[in-house]
């Protein structure tokens, strides 16, 4: 009579045993992040101000953001690459951006793209305005037109390039 029970027992222990292991699984979710994949153009953010800017730009988009802001393109993967390797090698990044940048300044398909000084002095107001849009995101106060037009309007040296390399070398484009 025990092994009638045991024979009863036993298929309705495995039964329960299966129907447990079936019916209670563990649910994984897993999230892949990708980074720096473009999939549509989004449009841009104007800034109001430079306070807004709260979040420091990592070497990859800063390199990033400057190739596209002076090639008006997106970087090639292996040229961004070398450039990251190049900063992350030595020891002061602000000499390596400094660096990167002329390099990119002094590029013949960056320089034709350039205003030239005469079309810079002909109407400085405007392209105060499209150099702070370009670079900074945003639209300058009325202190810094009457500074940077100032500038611009008592040094006849200073040059597009000069005033390009100091927006692409300013604490504010650092940050988006």
């Amino acid at each position: 009579m025990q092994v009638f029970n045991r024979m009863k027992i036993l298929p309705l222990f495995f039964s329960f045993i299966l129907l447990f292991n079936a019916g209670c699984k563990k649910e994984h979710i897993i999230t892949t992040v990708y980074d720096n994949i473009i999939f549509e153009i989004d449009t841009v953010p104007v800034y109001a101000s430079a306070n807004e800017k709260d979040r420091l730009k990592t070497p990859l988009q800063y390199i990033s953001s400057l190739y596209s802001n002076l090639y008006f393109s997106s970087i090639p993967s292996n040229e961004l690459d070398n450039l990251v390797i190049y900063r992350l090698s030595l020891g002061d990044k602000n000499l390596v951006n400094e660096i990167i940048l002329n390099s990119m300044l002094k590029d013949p398909e960056v320089y034709s793209s350039l205003p030239s000084n005469d079309d810079m002095r002909s109407d400085i107001d405007e392209f105060i305005n499209t150099t702070y849009l370009r670079f900074y995101l945003r639209n300058p106060t009325e202190y810094e037109k009457y500074g940077l037009r100032e500038i611009i309007e008592e040094d006849l040296t200073i040059t597009v390039i000069d005033i390009y390399r100091s927006f692409l070398l300013s604490t504010e484009y650092m940050f988006y």
